[in-house]
């Protein structure tokens, strides 16, 4: 994964976003693990699980399916329509259908992040300025979790896996390898999310820092790019990595979705572009150079 993302690729079209839920009570054996067999390993600040908030879930299987070649497996839940994506046979994603009633609202792509505690970082974050969006609570087959926002009102999760969290490694095609955050605080952002996961915080260059769990960039902090309020609401955007950068933009398209920032190289060579599917949802799309990942470990 590359260790700097460029402000240039960070888009104006992240305004209202749906409020995003937490993983629905699962029964029937509850959900599959995210590592098999379980290992019991922590490794806090990791994004470990991927979530979408969609009007739609039928809509949605349909284009990652055909997007990223995931498929995917039904979880029976109380009232509602949840499935998980799989990319070769490993837990990529999960996706929620929930009605948006504000036509405003857009669905977003959920991070959850690593912790040994969900309990204390969500009572943490919130004394730190965070929201606590939906309190910790068990989930059977994938651990304990809480959504919060943060000081900026960018909403994450915090998951403690069952099951142990996936070990580091190359990220294979169809799989998220990069996570950014806009932020109009990133200083700030790195104080706050260095607090609750103890981040290793390095400074690129003003307002873009890299953070660093277990000797591996996790992601970046970037200043909102110019022309956005100071007051905009931050959040977070996750990169799935393909073979072709530019021929994602192009498939994009044919399946319903758009370009939302053209295909771009980033600063260390990886070719970026940021993407939109049917309802809405964004996310980003890495290509590495040569067809190897640049960067991982610190």
């Amino acid at each position: 994964m590359p260790r700097s993302l460029r402000r240039s690729c960070l888009l104006p079209a992240l305004l209202t976003v749906a409020v995003a839920a937490p993983a629905a009570h699962a029964h029937s054996g509850g959900f599959p693990p995210l590592t098999t067999p379980a290992t019991g390993s922590q490794m806090p600040g990791k994004i470990v699980f991927t979530q979408l908030v969609t009007p739609n879930l039928a809509a949605a299987e349909r284009f990652y399916g055909a997007m990223f070649g995931w498929t995917f497996q039904d979880v029976p839940v109380r009232r509602l329509h949840y499935a998980v994506a799989l990319n070769g046979g490993h837990i990529v994603a999960a996706l929620l259908e929930r009605p948006f009633t504000n036509p405003d609202q857009r669905p977003i792509w959920l991070p959850f992040i690593a912790t040994g505690d969900v309990d204390h970082l969500a009572a943490q974050g919130a004394a730190l300025g965070a929201h606590v969006m939906f309190k910790p609570r068990d989930v059977p087959g994938l651990g304990r979790e809480a959504v919060l926002a943060d000081p900026k009102g960018a909403v994450f999760a915090a998951l403690t896996s069952s099951s142990g969290d996936p070990a580091d490694g190359e990220d294979p095609v169809g799989a998220w390898s990069w996570s950014a955050l806009l932020t109009s605080d990133p200083q700030g952002a790195a104080t706050f999310y260095g607090t609750l996961f103890g981040y290793q915080s390095d400074a690129v260059d003003s307002g873009h820092f890299i953070v660093s769990s277990q000797g591996n960039a996790r992601g970046t902090l970037n200043a909102l790019p110019p022309g956005f309020p100071p007051t905009a609401i931050a959040r977070w955007v996750r990169f799935i990595r393909v073979p072709g950068v530019g021929a994602a933009a192009e498939q994009v398209a044919a399946l319903g979705g758009h370009v939302v920032v053209q295909p771009h190289p980033d600063r260390d060579g990886v070719m970026v572009a940021l993407l939109a599917d049917p309802s809405g949802a964004v996310f980003g799309v890495m290509e590495y150079p040569g067809g190897t990942p640049a960067g991982d470990a610190k």
